[in-house]
Parts: C-alpha cells; sequence; structure tokens
C-alpha cells in the first residue's frame, strides 16, 4: 500500500526553505508513531533536512531516498525511477512517502490512503502540497485536536 503522509496550513502550504514553516508536538509524534517500523520514501532535499537537524536518517523506518544523483548513502537505499519501485510495492507492505513536493507530486496517483494533518491556521512559505481530488478518496478516521485535525483518506476504487 502506498500512503503520502504531510502537514498543511489552510491553504496547503507544506514548507519553507526545505523545513516545516511551525512545530507542532503532537504533529511530531503522530508523524513518528504512524512511519515507525515502516518504509519511508522521500526525495534528497528532505533527506538531507532530516539528515541536517538529526545528524542520521529517520531512526526505526527503512528509509528511502529519490533521486537522480549516483549516490551512495549509509542510513538509506537510494532509488532512481519512482514509477518502477512503487509498483513493486506489496500491497500488504506500508510505504510512506514523506515528501517533498516534486515527490508526492509523482506519488500521488499510485496512493492508497492520504494521511494529511490539517493545521486551521496560516504560515508563510514556498511550497505547496498538490492539489488532490478529494472525490477520488472517503475519510476513514477524523481526529481534531485544534488546530490540528489529523484525517486519513482512503481512495474509493482503482
Amino acid at each position: 500500500m502506498i500512503a503520502l503522509i504531510v502537514a498543511m496550513d489552510k491553504n496547503g502550504l507544506i514548507g519553507k526553505n526545505n523545513e516545516l514553516p511551525w512545530h507542532y508536538s503532537k504533529d511530531l509524534a503522530y508523524f513518528k508513531k504512524t512511519t515507525k517500523h515502516k518504509k519511508v520514501l522521500m526525495g534528497r532535499k528532505t533527506y538531507d533536512s532530516i539528515v541536517e537537524k538529526l545528524g542520521k536518517a529517520l531512526p526505526m523506518r527503512e528509509n528511502i531516498v529519490l533521486t537522480r544523483q549516483p549516490l551512495k548513502l549509509k542510513d538509506a537505499y537510494v532509488i532512481h525511477d519512482l514509477p518502477s519501485y512503487l509498483r513493486k510495492i506489496p500491497e500488504e507492505e506500508t510505504l510512506f512517502v514523506i515528501g517533498g513536493r516534486t515527490v508526492y507530486e509523482a506519488s500521488l496517483p499510485y496512493a492508497d490512503r492520504l494521511y494529511i494533518t490539517h493545521i486551521d491556521d496560516v504560515f508563510e512559505g514556498d511550497t505547496y502540497f498538490p492539489k488532490v481530488d478529494f472525490s477520488k478518496y472517503r475519510v476513514v478516521r477524523k481526529e481534531e485536536n485544534p488546530p490540528l485535525t489529523f484525517a486519513v483518506y482512503e481512495r474509493k476504487e482503482r
């Protein structure tokens, strides 16, 4: 199963200068709990920003980095062909796509689930989540924790 996990403000903003434009401990805890012991897929810039903050890739997860560059990373598996990789994910296994925008956009057509933290506020930034046709999804879980709403959307059909 392919799942995208993201936090966004009212306008769909997800980033500023390759970082989150906000800090919500509850959202970080939700992200950690949801993705722990799973595969997480990200672009190279997202990987670089995580390593810059933590000094390493995300712990307790299998980190996969999509890049055009011929990289070898000690703590992440590198891929260059996203569609081929996504088609190989078994239905019983969950792969979480964690950003950035280009990787979200390329992965969205394959997504079975969207884990979206909706932030009831507006921030300044430079990166927005791609447009989603929510008519193709149904809400399977929603938890309000103002100013955050944790929602899980499942694709209706393929």
